[in-house]
């Protein structure tokens, strides 16, 4: 009991306390005051004719000036708002004032069991008790307040009832030792729950406050995000066009080498009978005729890698009949030198609104990647199938190969930015993963992957409104 009464009066660090802990302690100081100043006069009319006077009106003097001084500085702190250094002096000061309050009392209970005749010691002590009692809800907001008036009240009643050498005093003192244990616990259970609830509102109240600010802001950080998010889109998209500029310079140069060829071999032809003096009219006609559509074929070819590379930016009437044929027209030439046999069963001429370039680009990723696993893998008699269909209120176009098929442990992960199996070649890993952008995304359709017999096959499904 002495080592808790130490750890809570004596303690140099006073710790802080709970501002409406404090607010509690001086709610209730005019009810303890009040209860106080009764058994002081109660103590007065029963005591002052056996007590005498030199000792009893000091005693008294000290009950008035405690008192005196509680209400001066419960009036000086009240409806003031506290810093933490004038709660930690309001503590220690109301801890001074009970402690001299609480011995004070004790001293008057061993005045009455040294001078008053019997049973008046047994009427202090249960004026003690109720004042022990009475005293934990009025300052128990306060736990070292508590402390420090009932110890020393309790026990300087208790020793002066051991010291009487009166056997039931002997008794009286081991009761009320057991009940000045019972009600120091019971004012330290008041404490902790008035505590507790204390926090439990302060924490209700901060996740109030942290929930408004995150409201507040969350619509703020949702734009910001989907704009972090569109932006790094857009510059993976841009990253894989130029990814595919690249390739598309080898498709253009495999789709010019033929007509470039023969326009060398009519024009060579042409200066040879020129020279050899074999002027025919109709046989130059003819010559300038053929260089005429090869340059045809070159300007459409150019066309055609123009308006691919154009943006989209409305979605237009298509059909996927009309994509896979664009696309050919673009990788065709590059495909056959490989020797890749390329079977169409086109079905679906209905023309939805979609982003057309932006679906060439997907199919030309597709059959891109086929291209180069021929390549790499060596497969004899390559071929890579296109099918279109209609089904319901979709359209489904299926790109498969005999190229081997995708290993089973990378295939979830094949639409991933930044996951390639082209590490050899540089592959950047974005080509997948902007066709699912752009299919999904865009397009507000699906695209899938599964292996079937000895190839991959992907599937395109697109909606019609």
């Amino acid at each position: 009991m002495l080592s808790e009464l130490k750890s809570f009066i004596m303690n140099k660090k006073t710790e802080s306390v709970h501002t409406e802990l404090i607010t509690l302690f001086i709610s209730s100081s005019l009810k303890s005051s009040l209860a106080y100043i009764s058994a002081l006069i109660f103590f007065i009319l029963l005591y002052y004719s056996y007590i005498p006077l030199i000792v009893f009106l000091p005693v008294i003097f000290i009950h008035i000036l405690n008192q005196s001084l509680r209400f001066y500085f419960v009036s000086k702190y009240k409806d003031k708002k506290l810093s933490l250094i004038e709660k930690r002096s309001f503590v220690k000061k109301h801890i001074f004032l009970m402690l001299l309050g609480g011995t004070t009392w004790g001293i008057s209970g061993a005045l009455s069991i040294l001078y008053a005749p019997s049973p008046y010691e047994y009427i202090m002590a249960v004026l003690l008790i109720a004042m022990a009692a009475g005293s934990i809800p009025t300052l128990s907001s306060i736990y070292r307040a508590y402390l420090s008036f009932n110890i020393p009240m309790l026990f300087v009643f208790i020793g002066s009832l051991w010291y009487s050498g009166v056997e039931f005093n002997f008794y009286l003192s081991i009761i009320l030792s057991i009940f000045t244990y019972v009600v120091i616990k019971a004012s330290l259970d008041v404490h902790n729950g008035l505590k507790r609830s204390i926090e439990l509102k302060e924490l209700y109240h901060k996740a109030q406050e942290e929930l408004k600010i995150m409201n507040d802001s969350l619509e703020d950080r949702v734009l910001n995000e989907v704009d972090k998010n569109r932006r790094k889109d857009q510059q993976m998209l841009e990253q894989s066009r130029f990814a595919q500029m690249g390739e598309m310079i080898s498709m253009i140069a495999h789709q010019w080498r033929q007509p470039l060829a023969s326009i060398s071999a009519t024009t060579g032809a042409m200066s040879l009978h020129l020279q050899l003096e074999e002027f025919n009219q109709k046989y130059i006609e003819d010559r300038i005729e053929k260089v005429n559509t090869y340059t045809q074929y070159l300007s459409t070819t150019i066309t055609d890698f123009r308006n691919f590379f154009k943006p989209d930016k409305e979605k237009t009437m298509t059909s996927l009949n009309d994509i896979v044929l664009g696309s050919l027209k673009i990788i065709g030439t590059s495909i056959e030198s490989d020797g890749i046999s390329v079977e169409t069963f086109l079905e679906s001429k209905i023309e939805f609104l979609s982003y057309p370039n932006e679906l060439k680009q997907v199919l030309l990723n597709i059959l891109k990647n086929a291209q180069d696993v021929f390549t790499e893998n060596s497969i004899k008699s390559p071929c890579i199938c296109i099918t279109t269909k209609n089904i319901e209120n979709e359209v489904e176009l299926c790109i498969s190969d005999n190229a081997g098929g995708i290993d089973e442990k990378r295939i979830a992960y094949i639409f991933d930015p930044y996951f390639t199996t082209k590490e050899k070649k540089d592959g950047t890993g974005l080509g997948l993963y902007m066709s699912k952008l752009i299919v999904e995304d865009h397009c507000d359709g699906s695209i899938q992957v599964r292996n079937v017999d000895d190839g991959a096959c992907f599937t395109l499904t697109l909606p019609l409104s």
